[in-house]
C-alpha cells in the first residue's frame, strides 16, 4: 500500500466527496472534506494537506479561485491540486492549468484513473519535500558543517566564497592564526565539492622530519631507506580523485619545497628510490599561520611555490574579529561534549566573559575551555564565571591597549605570554603544551628558544 496523505476533498455535492472519500480512505488516506470554496482555503491554511481534489463548479467561490488562492500562500510549500469536473470542455481545463492546478480527471472518471493521478502527484510532492529538506541542509551546512559555525559577516563572507571555489579544482591556500579552522574549512571544501567520494588525506608538514615527510606524501621503494620493509605508496597517490590537505606549509624545507613545486606544476610524484615519475589526480589544499609573503620577500620560501599554492588564497578571520559568533561556538562545544544525560547551561556572566575574552588560541582555545568548565561543573549546575580560567575572570579579558610599538614585537608579547601560561597549566609537559596551542613540539621547542623560555620547563 502507498504511504498514506492527508487529503482535502473539495465537492459542493456531499454524495461526490462520500464517494471519493471511500475510495481514498480505502487506499489508507486520511481525508478532510469542505462543500464551499471559502471553508477549502482555511482548511489548506490550517490542515496542511498532502493534496487538494477540487470540483471547478461549485456556488460563491468556485474551483479556479480556490486554487489560484492555494498557490498564492506562502510557506505551505508545494501542495498538489487535481481538478475534477463533469465538463468535457478544454477551454475551463487550459483555465485551471493557468490557474496553477497540477493535475485534472474528469467526471465520470474510473477509480484506477484517480487513483494513479492521485499516487503521482503524491509522489511529486514527496519529491518536493526532500529536496527542499536536502536544500536547507545544505544552506544550514554552510553555517555548522565540521566545525564552520557562525552567522557573522566575517562567516557569511567565508561561506560565499567556499561555495563559489568548492566545485573547482585549483589550489587553495588558506591562511590565519592557530586555532581558527584551517583544516574545518579543508574538509568543507572536500566534502561540499565533486571530489567528495575521494579520500581526504591530511599532514601537518611541521610534525614530522623532512625524510618522513617526504616518505609519507611520495611514497618509497622498498629498500630505499632503513625501515622500508615494502613498497608504499605516498598520500599524493592515495588521494587519487579526493584532496590532500597541507597543514602548515611553512614549516617546510627548501628542498622540499621544490618537489612541492614539482608535484604542482607536473601533477606527478616519484618514490623515494625511484626514478620514474607517476601520475596523480588530487586536489591540493594548504594551510599556514605564517605570513608567506613576508618569507618570500626575506628569501625563506620559494615565491614560485607561493603562487602555486595561492591561486585561490582564503583567509580565516580569528576569533576575535568575529566574537557574535562565539555565543553559537560555545553552545556548540558545550554540546559536543557534555554527557548524553548532562543538562549543563552557561550563565549570562560567564558567556559575557567568553565574549569579551581575546581568545589569542582561537576556536581551540574556545573548546579548551569549555572542556576545561565541564571537568570543574557540580552535577548540572550552571557554567558561571568562577568555573572559568583566570585569564577569563580579570583584566586580562579586557582587550589589550599599546600605544606605539611595531606589530611583530606586540604580536611575539602576546605570543609569549600564551606559552607560558599554556605550558603553567600543562605542568611543563612540553608535548601537552604544544597540543593545545595546536602546534608541533618542534615549534614550540623554536619558540621558548626565540622567547628565552627553554629553561623553564623539562
Amino acid at each position: 500500500m502507498a504511504t498514506s496523505a492527508r487529503i482535502l476533498v473539495v465537492d459542493d455535492n456531499p454524495s461526490n466527496i462520500k464517494a471519493l472519500r471511500q475510495r481514498l480512505e480505502l487506499e489508507g488516506h486520511e481525508v478532510l472534506e469542505a462543500t464551499e470554496g471559502a471553508t477549502a482555503v482555511d482548511l489548506v491554511v490550517s490542515e496542511r494537506p498532502d493534496l487538494v481534489l477540487l470540483d471547478i463548479m461549485m456556488p460563491g467561490m468556485d474551483g479556479f479561485e480556490v486554487c489560484r488562492r492555494i498557490k498564492a500562500f506562502d510557506g505551505i510549500g508545494f501542495v498538489p491540486v487535481i481538478m475534477v469536473t463533469a465538463l468535457d470542455d478544454r477551454d475551463a481545463l487550459v483555465r485551471a492549468l493557468g490557474e496553477g492546478a497540477d493535475e485534472y480527471v474528469t467526471k465520470p472518471f474510473e477509480p484506477v484513473e484517480l487513483m494513479a493521478r492521485v499516487g503521482s502527484m503524491l509522489r511529486i510532492r514527496r519529491m518536493y519535500q526532500e529536496n527542499t529538506i536536502l536544500r536547507d541542509e545544505i544552506r544550514a551546512g554552510w553555517g555548522r558543517f565540521e566545525g564552520l559555525i557562525g552567522d557573522s559577516a566575517a562567516m557569511q563572507r567565508i561561506y560565499q566564497v567556499l561555495q563559489q571555489v568548492a566545485d573547482s579544482h585549483v589550489t587553495v591556500l588558506l591562511t590565519g592564526e592557530s586555532g581558527t579552522g584551517k583544516e574545518a574549512v579543508a574538509r568543507t571544501l572536500h566534502q561540499r565539492g565533486d571530489r567528495s567520494e575521494g579520500r581526504f588525506v591530511a599532514v601537518n608538514c611541521g610534525s614530522l622530519s623532512e625524510g618522513l615527510l617526504e616518505s609519507e606524501l611520495f611514497g618509497h621503494r622498498r629498500g630505499s631507506f632503513t625501515g622500508a620493509a615494502e613498497d608504499r605508496a605516498g598520500l599524493f597517490e592515495a588521494a587519487t580523485g579526493g584532496t590532500v590537505f597541507l597543514d602548515e606549509i611553512g614549516e617546510t624545507s627548501p628542498a622540499m619545497q621544490t618537489r612541492l613545486l614539482r608535484v604542482l606544476q607536473e601533477s606527478e610524484v616519484t618514490r623515494v628510490g625511484e626514478t620514474e615519475a607517476r601520475p596523480i589526480d588530487a586536489r591540493v589544499i594548504a594551510a599556514t599561520n605564517r605570513d608567506l609573503q613576508a618569507e618570500v620577500a626575506e628569501g625563506a620560501f620559494r615565491e614560485d611555490l607561493f603562487y602555486r599554492l595561492s591561486v585561490f588564497p582564503i583567509h580565516i578571520p580569528p576569533l576575535r574579529e568575529r566574537r557574535e559568533d562565539i555565543p553559537a561556538l560555545a553552545q556548540h562545544f558545550l554540546q559536543h561534549h557534555l554527557p548524553a544525560d548532562g543538562g549543563a547551561r552557561f550563565t549570562p556572566q560567564a558567556m559575557d566573559a567568553l565574549v569579551r575574552y581575546e581568545w589569542p588560541g582561537n576556536v581551540r582555545e574556545l573548546e579548551n575551555e569549555i572542556e576545561r568548565a565541564l571537568v570543574l561543573i557540580a552535577d548540572d549546575g550552571p557554567i558561571d564565571v568562577p568555573l572559568l580560567s583566570d585569564k577569563l575572570r580579570g583584566d586580562e579579558a579586557a582587550t589589550p591597549r599599546r600605544r606605539g610599538g611595531k606589530l611583530r614585537d606586540v604580536v611575539a608579547q602576546v605570543e609569549r605570554k600564551l606559552i607560558r601560561e599554556t605550558l603553567a597549566d600543562s605542568e611543563g609537559n612540553r608535548s601537552r603544551a604544544a597540543e593545545a596551542l595546536g602546534i608541533t613540539r618542534y615549534t614550540l621547542l623554536q619558540k621558548l628558544r626565540q622567547f628565552g623560555l627553554d629553561g623553564e620547563t623539562e
